[in-house]
């Protein structure tokens, strides 16, 4: 009769020592702050290149507001600042209009935006702008007139009813010098803008 013997297996558990745990702790803080800098850098390019991508569907928009309307609009900028409008060349609008309201366009249609506190709008830096004051009438009912009438604009850029537009190069900015510009080509009204670069610091 043959005899079989047991064997007791005893299991241990399975698991991390803590000089494992606070090694692995110590990769992770490693790796989340080298790629914080990267990250943090494309939020703030991203938001430059938000802003000018919202500035140039407004100039689209004059430019099909044109086209459709068979009216002439001028696009402004408040030069060093934040505000932008569309306007008529004409000066008897039927209807206003916001940015933010998102409201379908009519015959003769003004906008207004603003961009954050800290961009701004500005000439290219080899380019001098003309700073003219408007009068109250022109910016109609924008539930923002009154403000808009006590800011300075940079000269028009006109899109006319047949396409064609004014030659024009201005640039958004923030507090870093990180930069998109814009540019409106007179031939055929169209809008490009660049990807966000970096400036150089005067």
């Amino acid at each position: 009769m043959k005899r079989k013997a047991s064997q007791l297996v005893v299991l241990q558990p399975s698991g991390f020592s803590l000089m494992e745990l606070m090694i692995v702790m110590a990769l992770i803080v490693i790796v989340a702050g080298l790629a914080a800098p990267n990250l943090i850098e494309r939020m703030k390019g991203n938001r430059v290149y938000s802003a000018a991508d919202q500035v140039r569907e407004v100039l689209s928009e004059a430019r099909t507001y044109a086209i459709d309307s068979g009216i002439d609009y001028q696009f402004r900028y408040e030069p060093q600042g934040q505000f932008f409008v569309i306007l008529p060349t004409e000066q008897e609008p039927s209807t206003s209009n916001s940015v933010s309201t998102g409201s379908e366009t009519s015959e003769y249609m003004r906008l207004s935006g603003q961009l954050d506190e800290d961009l701004l709008i500005q000439p290219m830096p080899d380019e001098s702008d003309t700073i003219e004051r408007l009068e109250p009438l022109w910016f109609g009912g924008l539930p923002d007139a009154g403000t808009l009438a006590t800011k300075s604009w940079s000269s028009p850029i006109y899109f006319r009813f047949d396409g064609s537009a004014t030659d024009r190069r201005f640039r958004v900015t923030d507090p870093d010098g990180r930069t998109s510009e814009l540019s409106v080509r007179g031939l055929t009204g169209a809008v490009r803008m660049t990807p966000v670069y970096q400036e150089a610091q005067q």
